[in-house]
């Protein structure tokens, strides 16, 4: 245990032993009245003396209380406290789903989070983050674990899903979500010069949620997991092809589950294509290749996550001060009462 404040003990002992010496060592003097006189023979009486020595025990008593009143008093203004540092390690994995959102995804892309959404309550904890990609790749979500923020984000990516498949995959700029007019996510960043580089870049894609992990050169220890998810209908010029990205995420140690719907699933895709996909997945990047059942893929991923370590994401450091004051407080009122007794019986 130690005092918050040391100092004010030490001004509390000076101002009450002051006040103890001021008020405990005053001379009598007799300034009005008279003096009784012959009063020898009284003081030389037993009664006399017992009642004498019972008044200097008493008065004694008081000024011991009193200093001792003045010190516990001086403690509990100065708050005696324990002060416990300790260092708390915070273990996690950052998580990123990147989503193809070209259109001919968005039906596929819809059945994905809401599969996505019911993977989060098992693996809270972990931060979570989502990139969206067509002709280029936006960090639409940062690395969080703030899930509420997620879920806000899902729940702003889900209306303009249902639009563009209400709109046979030709949704308009902008729609009305109540007096707000919101622009819709296929204008804009993720489209930049669609009408010349293409779209579903899918290699740019995978490349672009890659590195939107924080500290990816610095950190080649931490656990990361990108969940990535497209139909593999590359239509344009690729900065960096699927097999290229691919092998990125292997030299950067990224666990990469891919999803690609089958052809009943999405028109635009192919045997071809999604054979091409799990092979880069599988061969270049060392990943896990999903295709089909959504509900089935979800399960597999959770305990595939489940399966890889956590890692360090920061050491903090708390300081925890608890107040200890019952005890003085207790002694404070016991010997403050046991005064208020004593000065009752203080008569000679």
């Amino acid at each position: 245990m130690e005092l918050m404040y040391p100092v004010v003990v030490i001004i509390c002992l000076i101002v009450g032993v002051a006040i103890f010496f001021i008020n405990f060592n005053k001379k009598n003097r007799y300034t009005k009245g008279k003096k009784v006189a012959n009063t020898k023979y009284i003081k030389e009486t037993e009664y006399y003396k017992s009642k004498i020595r019972r008044y200097k025990i008493l008065s004694n008593l008081v000024k011991i209380l009193s200093l001792a009143n003045i010190v516990i008093v001086s403690i509990l203004i100065a708050r005696p406290v324990t002060v416990q540092t300790k260092s708390e390690d915070r273990k996690n994995r950052d998580i990123l789903l990147g989503l193809d959102i070209s259109t001919s995804q968005s039906q596929v892309n819809l059945e994905l989070i809401e599969s996505f959404k019911k993977i989060i309550p098992s693996i809270k904890g972990d931060r979570i983050g989502i990139v969206i990609y067509n002709t280029a790749p936006m960090v639409y979500c940062p690395l969080t674990d703030d899930y509420d923020y997620i879920y806000k984000c899902f729940e702003t990516l889900e209306p303009q899903l249902k639009i563009s498949i209400e709109y046979n995959e030709n949704p308009p700029v902008t729609y009305m979500q109540g007096d707000e007019e919101i622009p819709m996510i296929w204008y804009g960043g993720v489209g930049a010069d669609s009408n010349i580089r293409g779209s579903s870049l899918v290699g740019d894609g995978l490349a672009g949620t890659l590195y939107a992990f924080p500290d990816l050169k610095i950190d080649s220890e931490r656990t990361r997991i990108i969940i990535f998810a497209t139909d593999n209908d590359v239509q344009g010029t690729e900065t960096i092809t699927l097999p290229e990205a691919c092998e990125l995420c292997k030299q950067y140690k990224i666990n990469v589950y891919a999803y690609c719907p089958t052809v009943e699933m999405n028109s635009h895709t192919s045997t071809e294509k999604i054979e091409n996909c799990r092979i880069a997945i599988e061969q270049n990047a060392k990943g896990k290749f999903y295709t089909g059942d959504l509900t089935q893929m979800a399960q597999n991923i959770v305990n595939e996550i489940k399966e890889t370590k956590t890692s360090l994401l920061r050491t903090t450091k708390k300081t925890y001060i608890t107040d200890h004051p019952s005890i003085f407080l207790i002694s404070a009122i016991i010997i403050f009462t046991s005064l208020i007794i004593i000065e009752k019986r203080i008569k000679l």
